[in-house]
């Protein structure tokens, strides 16, 4: 084997909606019956800029009159294991490649979407002949490897396609198309949700890992609950901290971040955070007359005191008032008992590979099932037309005005009812979810929005008003606009746990 590493350091930015590699080279060659191997040297290989197109160049020695098949794979941990093939290339790949210089092309996007590493590697394997050279890959990727190797394999795929809310829409209340809300979520494309709660025995497992591997205040679950019970009576900061655990453990890239960015949104799509004076607004119909979401050339914008002419948007908000854009999102949150912040969104990598809390909207679609346009996953019939609803899906029954008329249980079960059209057990009962959406009140308290209802009943699940945890108040699910209420980000509540998601 011949190895000829090169380290590129392209200039990253976790802002960016595609994520950069990071990336090194190692040569080799098999061997054939002839008077001398294939031997590849001299490789090179550049990042091209703002996109995950790699572009690679080698050297190729052969017998006189031979060609070889050359085949590229890549490590997402140093050599340690190869799982990619990279099978998205142009150029001196595949069969017939002759003696030379060669050049060729991976879109790491089609291969490795949405990835990240700081300790990539390329293999070259050129074999005599027109075939490959057998190696199938290796290993599961290590830390920082594909998304797709290392999440949970419980993990169900949903497809992120229309979302319609009941709700005002300026003339009375309606069904209305609430897609453009997946901001952080690429529309038409699939996202990969826990099938239910996250138990005791799940939430067990991680945090033992977490405590040896530089985590702290992740308390375990009470020895006397049952591991298939939800994991309750923990704060939205240690749940957001257990996703982080969870993200490493499996290889992938923490969500959650102690110190936050600054930036607002791409609304240029030019892959960087602009930093100018001009304003711009999406969905606004004025300034957005095509409602597409991102600044097309030619549409109005607030143009600063300078006047210039050409649109140079301000996509940060500088809450530190230093009068610069700071990054942020180096630290990801794994220790302490809570993290500062003026917007918790900003605290989130919306593109990292790893765990998150649903959004409200994402929770939303989740609870449809994948149905359309109807009061409840099943239909528009309230639960009080179903009887098995207090016996055998165990979940109280509720009038027309969604106030309970069946008897509340008394604490959460295993995920025994039927799953809805995604596969995913309890959106709607035994405990209500935590959500990623985070806000200050304008009371010197922060906040977490709850969702889905619970064991206490679909209305159930309220904060105290005094701020000193969850009660009995009631909260509206009906037709999902009204599926959330919040509470303290610092209170648990018996009736309060959580699921993940990872973007794929």
């Amino acid at each position: 084997m011949i190895e000829n590493m090169i380290l590129l350091q392209p200039k990253l930015n976790k802002y960016m909606k595609t994520r950069l590699l990071l990336l090194s080279i190692v040569c080799t060659f098999a061997y054939k019956v002839h008077a001398a191997p294939p031997v590849v040297t001299n490789v090179q290989a550049s990042q091209q800029q703002n996109s995950k197109l790699v572009d690679i160049t080698y050297n190729i020695a052969l017998d006189a009159g031979q060609s070889a098949f050359v085949e590229l794979w890549f490590s997402p941990d140093n050599g340690l294991n190869f799982p990619v093939r990279c099978t998205d290339v142009n150029g001196s790949v595949d069969s017939n490649v002759s003696a030379g210089s060669k050049t060729a092309t991976w879109n790491a996007e089609s291969d490795w979407d949405q990835q990240f590493t700081s300790n990539g590697k390329i293999r070259v394997i050129a074999t005599y002949g027109d075939q490959p050279s057998g190696f199938s890959g290796s290993g599961d990727g290590g830390p920082g490897g594909s998304g797709s190797a290392h999440a949970d394999a419980s993990l169900k795929n949903v497809f992120m396609d229309i979302l319609w809310e009941w709700g005002s829409d300026g003339f009375g209340s309606a069904w209305q198309d609430r897609t453009e809300y997946f901001q952080f979520e690429k529309i038409n494309s699939q996202i990969r949700v826990d099938p239910t709660e996250i138990t005791n025995e799940k939430w067990d497992e991680v945090a033992q890992w977490a405590v040896a591997n530089n985590y702290t205040s992740l308390p375990l679950a009470p020895v006397a609950e049952a591991g298939d019970l939800p994991r309750t009576g923990i704060t939205f900061f240690e749940a957001i901290k257990w996703c982080n655990a969870r993200s490493e453990k499996d290889g992938l890239e923490p969500a959650y971040y102690t110190d936050g960015t600054e930036a607002t949104g791409d609304v240029n799509e030019n892959g960087v955070v602009d930093t100018g004076p001009d304003t711009w607004t999406a969905y606004d119909g004025a300034q957005d007359p095509n409602q597409n979401g991102v600044y097309d050339n030619g549409e109005p914008y607030t143009d600063s005191d300078v006047n210039d002419g050409p649109f140079n948007p301000k996509e940060y908000n500088d809450y530190n008032n230093n009068g610069q854009y700071d990054p942020g999102l180096s630290n990801p949150f794994r220790q302490g008992a809570n993290i500062s912040f003026d917007s918790f969104r900003s605290h989130v990598d919306h593109n990292a590979t790893g765990y998150r809390l649903p959004s409200r909207f994402v929770f939303l679609k989740l609870a449809t099932g994948g149905s359309n346009k109807t009061n409840w996953p099943w239909g528009d019939n309230g639960p009080d037309q179903y009887a098995q609803f207090t016996t055998e899906f165990r979940v109280p029954a509720t009038n027309n005005w969604g106030d309970n008329i069946g008897s509340a249980l008394s604490e959460p079960t295993p995920a025994t009812r039927p799953a809805n059209g995604y596969d995913l057990q309890d959106l709607i009962g035994n405990v209500a979810e935590f959500s990623e959406d985070a806000w200050h009140n304008g009371f010197g308290a922060i906040q977490a929005q709850i969702f889905g209802g619970s064991y206490l009943g679909l209305k159930k699940v309220h904060p105290d008003p005094q701020g000193s945890g969850f009660e009995d108040n009631q909260m509206q699910v009906e037709r999902y606009s009204n599926l959330w209420n919040s509470g303290p980000l610092d209170a648990g509540s018996p009736a309060v746990g959580f699921r993940c998601f990872i973007n794929r």
